[in-house]
Parts: C-alpha cells; sequence; structure tokens
C-alpha cells in the first residue's frame, strides 16, 4: 500500500495529482503510484502490473516528450476522473480523460479516453 505522497497521508485525488506532476517531471517512481497488479488501458493498449506500467511511462510518456497538465479533477472516490490537457512532441495540444479506481492508498486502474478535443500550440 503507498499510502503516502510526499511524506503526507494521500487521498485518492493527491495520488492522481501526483501521477501527472511525476509525469512531467519524467520521475519514474510514477509507476510506484500503481498497486503491484494495477490494469492501465489507453487506446487500443492495455497492460497489467506496476512494471508494465512504468515502462510505458517511461517510453511513451517520458521517451516521446508528452507534457499532460491537469484541466479539471472530478472526485466520488474510489473513481477520479483527470481531465487533461496534453502538448504532444509536436506542439499540439490535445484533450484527454483519465479515469482512475483508487484503493488503500494506491491506483488499482487506469482507463485513458483518448482526444475529446484538440488544438494547436499557441
Amino acid at each position: 500500500m503507498l499510502g503516502e505522497v510526499e511524506g503526507d497521508l494521500a487521498t485518492p485525488e493527491d495520488i492522481v495529482r501526483a501521477v501527472f506532476e511525476r509525469a512531467r517531471a519524467g520521475d519514474p517512481a510514477v509507476g510506484d503510484l500503481y498497486a503491484l497488479d494495477a490494469v492501465l488501458a489507453a487506446s487500443k493498449t492495455r497492460l497489467q502490473g506496476r512494471a508494465a506500467i512504468a515502462h510505458f511511462y517511461k517510453t511513451v510518456t517520458f521517451a516521446q516528450g508528452f507534457r499532460p497538465e491537469i484541466e479539471w479533477l472530478f472526485s466520488a472516490p474510489p473513481t477520479v476522473v483527470a481531465v487533461l490537457q496534453v502538448e504532444t512532441p509536436t506542439g499540439q495540444l490535445i484533450r484527454v480523460a483519465d479515469v482512475f479506481e483508487v484503493e488503500d492508498g494506491e491506483i488499482r486502474s487506469m482507463r485513458a479516453c483518448m482526444s475529446v478535443g484538440s488544438r494547436a500550440a499557441s
């Protein structure tokens, strides 16, 4: 059980915020926020397990230069929905909704609903 983010007792919202803080920073500890048997589903990708999810962040989010920023956060624990603005490596801004299930201080699952809107970065 993670239970703590940055030394404080973490709420589900804190844990989801930490995902994007770590993702923007290129911090490989982003994987530590997920349960050992967590599931991540994005587009045609379905991954299971903390190691596979950490590898996804390393090879997709970090390596390809995606920069997610939270626009809105909606919470009805254990579900937390983050609506994001993501700058792609080409400078395009896309909007994504990520749906997290957070229980016992760790992420059990995350589903990404891709590109609910997009525009060019200014």
